[in-house]
């Protein structure tokens, strides 16, 4: 992510649809600039690592992704804050992310150990996470809070890098044949 994808990230994200199951409540386009430029400023800490998803066909920026959390010394970090144009759910995009993702925390960054946290109530991500090859670890009870005040469990998926090989052999397979 750079900051002159900023405008058109804010235009993509703008979709209400997006943040349904998340615990943020994001209405405004100077609500999704903060987020940007947060992203931007943790991407320079080295924090957290932002990426832009571009459509290969036309070039438009359709979503948003991260490495969050990477540590170099206990060789693990989370996948997510992955938001995608709702005209691009259930299509490769997703997929194609995750795999390119993990295949840079694996194969680039040498971690041992990917995360994913999903709010308890996004089934849709939760199918996703599960689809791909990645374990339920657990639930992390009453862990978010929305805006409203609605109380979150967060639930915990990870891929360990002795799991990566099979995880990387479904994702292919699920790019070479259901997508295309």
């Amino acid at each position: 992510m750079e900051e002159h994808h900023a405008a058109e990230l804010v235009h993509v994200l703008g979709n209400p649809e997006i943040w349904e199951f998340t615990w943020r409540r994001i209405t405004s386009s100077e609500q999704l600039q903060h987020l940007i430029s947060s992203a931007l400023a943790d991407k320079k800490d080295g924090s957290q690592i932002p990426f832009t998803i571009i459509e290969k066909a036309s070039g438009r920026i359709i979503g948003t992704t991260r490495i969050m959390h990477p540590d170099l010394v206990h060789r693990n970090a989370e996948i997510g804050c992955t938001w995608i144009s709702p005209n691009f759910w259930r299509t490769s995009v997703n997929t194609e992310s995750k795999n390119l993702l993990l295949h840079y925390c694996f194969e680039e960054l040498k971690l041992i150990r990917v995360q994913f946290s999903i709010v308890g109530d996004n089934l849709r991500s939760q199918r996703a996470i599960e689809r791909i090859g990645a374990t339920k670890e657990g639930i992390l009870r009453q862990h978010r809070i929305k805006s409203d005040g609605t109380i979150l469990d967060n639930i915990v998926y990870s891929i360990l890098d002795n799991e990566w090989p099979a995880v990387k052999a479904n994702l292919q397979y699920l790019l070479n044949s259901k997508y295309r």
